[in-house]
């Protein structure tokens, strides 16, 4: 496994929520889920002061790291994730503009991000994407949008993101955050996806979606 390489003596400046979240961003939760003891393993490494046994410091302390992952989902704490023990932990749209906002305090931690796994020319993710690009803008979402019309046709804008008329809130969280982090980089359509989602929330969440 590649390191990470960190400041551990200024992860004081991240709190329990925060810190959870960003491991599971580096394991790669804004693209599916992360079981618990996965996080575990990579929280111990960053910062392992704060995930072990008083009296056994050798060992990680799987209770305390669920219970910050839990936190990390609660709205006082930003709402960051989203997900469970049994079923794994993703990033939220909030938890995506909470890392690109704390980017720059990150990197003041020394942060290198080699454990994270980055797409390469040729490889499964970088198809996969270009396939994406190519699908979305071939959709009438997005012609509207090239041609400088913002209004939003939620029909629309929810078949650029595959959403169907059973997709409950949790299913529609995840698919809007697992678009839009793989365009966080496009500076053409990150701002459309933005635009998207960010009306398709305001619809459903207006009509009441189901869970």
């Amino acid at each position: 496994m590649s390191s990470i390489n960190v400041d551990k003596n200024n992860l004081t400046t991240i709190t329990h929520a925060e810190l959870v979240t960003w491991v599971v961003y580096l394991l790669g939760g804004d693209q599916r889920r992360i079981d618990t003891e996965d996080v575990a393993v990579k929280a111990h490494q960053l910062a392992p002061a704060r995930f072990r046994w008083r009296k056994y410091p050798e060992q990680i302390n799987l209770e305390l790291v669920r219970v910050y992952l839990s936190d990390a989902k609660k709205t006082e704490h930003g709402a960051l994730l989203t997900g469970s023990g049994r079923t794994g932990w993703s990033l939220t749209q909030k938890g995506l503009v909470w890392l690109r906002s704390a980017s720059a305090r990150l990197k003041t931690l020394g942060v290198n991000e080699t454990g994270r796994h980055q797409s390469r020319a040729g490889s499964i993710d970088s198809t996969r994407t270009d396939r994406e690009r190519k699908r979305i803008t071939m959709m009438p979402a997005w012609i509207r949008w090239s041609s400088g019309e913002r209004t939003v046709v939620i029909t629309e804008a929810r078949e650029v993101f595959r959403l169907d008329s059973y997709s409950t809130s949790s299913v529609r969280e995840a698919k809007l955050t697992r678009l839009r982090a793989m365009f966080a980089d496009d500076d053409q359509l990150s701002p459309f996806l933005t635009h998207l989602s960010e009306e398709i929330d305001r619809q459903e969440d207006s009509n009441g979606s189901s869970e």
